[in-house]
């Protein structure tokens, strides 16, 4: 009898033995098994990071600045410099005071389901393009980035060359397989060399991927569209690009006018005048289809001067409208201005415009 119970005693203690390794392995079980996605994430310093694990965030050179995935992770942030490079979304490229020329950084793609790279300028300020006025009939070299320059490649159309004062702009550029070169270049002695860029990675499968050919994209109903260093108070040379604008749900057309009276300053040598069409070659932006009213019949696309307006000649700024979709303002600079000795200095202040689409 003590025999019986003394065996039955061990197989209660196996069992129980067996019963704990068992629940040991599902707790560990349950530790491995916890995953959560490397998405975009809001940094304890109210930048943007990537959520990954502790150890991942170290592995990769990041900094740990608060937890995501209800605290099984933490936001990591990436931050980059002259002559380096990044794979991780939500990197920031910032100036240091020990930067010399030429400053490159490249970004390369974070999967192969990258297909855009959008650039948001959180601080960008680098030398004023040149002012001078040569009273001149010869093309010169006023608007042209000659003391400093940033440049970006792109898989897509050639991105234009900037410079200036461009915080709170943006640039998009298609992603390349190769890595797309960010370059800043500045002449000795030349300042402020300052800048802060966000670095987004677009998925091709994103619900908001802008259109390709779209170098600053705009959603919402209604807003504001300034030329590169507008704040500057100079419009840019060699510019050829489109800003597009996401169609908004039962939002049929659109409305485009400049914000305050001296707020288009597009090429012209008259004073106080719109031009419109052909006409315009130079410097001008570009709106199909734009009408002096909400109708289907189109009058012109191209509008410089010194007012905004949808007829020639006007000595006032009006509202041009268009049906044309997708939405769209080009803009085109050509590489010189011409500054008379004869005639008033070649319009060259850029132009801030307000966009309203009007419900179908």
């Amino acid at each position: 009898m003590a025999l019986v119970r003394k065996l039955l005693m061990m197989s209660v203690v196996g069992k129980l033995y067996a019963v704990e390794i068992d629940r040991d392995e599902k707790l560990l079980n349950v530790f491995n098994v916890i995953r959560f996605p490397n998405d975009g994430c809001n940094t304890s310093a109210n930048t943007y990071g990537v959520c990954y694990s502790a150890s991942e965030c170290r592995s990769k050179g990041g900094l740990a600045q608060g937890t995501c995935a209800s605290s099984f992770g933490v936001c990591c942030s990436f931050t980059g410099s002259c002559g380096g490079s990044t794979q991780e979304n939500n990197t920031y490229f910032a100036s240091t005071s020990t930067d010399t020329s030429p400053c490159m950084f490249s970004v390369c793609k974070a999967s192969d389901d990258i297909c855009q790279i959008r650039l948001n300028f959180d601080a960008f300020d680098i030398a004023q393009p040149n002012t001078k006025t040569l009273q001149s009939v010869h093309p010169q070299g006023r608007t042209q980035c000659q003391n400093a320059q940033f440049t970006a490649s792109s898989a897509g159309p050639a991105s234009p060359t900037i410079c200036g004062t461009n915080q709170a702009y943006h640039m998009i550029l298609e992603a390349s397989d190769d890595c797309n070169m960010l370059n800043f270049n500045w002449v000795t002695n030349a300042s402020p060399n300052n800048w802060n860029i966000h670095i987004m990675q677009i998925s091709c499968t994103a619900k908001w991927k802008p259109p390709e050919g779209c170098l600053q994209y705009y959603t919402g109903s209604t807003g504001f569209i300034q030329s590169y260093n507008y704040a500057g108070g100079i419009h840019l040379a060699n510019q050829d690009y489109n800003n597009c604008i996401r169609t908004e749900r039962n939002f049929c057309s659109m409305q485009y006018t400049q914000v305050a009276a001296t707020d288009f300053s597009m090429s012209s040598v008259v004073a106080s005048t719109s031009i419109t069409g052909d006409v315009c070659t130079d410097d001008y932006v570009i709106i199909q289809g734009g009408s002096t009213a909400n109708v289907v019949t189109a009058n012109f696309d191209r509008f410089c001067g010194t007012f905004l307006a949808a007829t020639n000649g006007a000595n006032a700024a009006s509202t041009i409208f268009t049906q044309r979709m997708p939405f769209e303002l080009g803009v085109y600079t050509d590489g010189a201005e011409v500054d008379a000795a004869a005639a008033p200095t070649e319009a060259s202040g850029g132009f801030y415009i307000y966009y309203n689409q009007v419900a179908c």
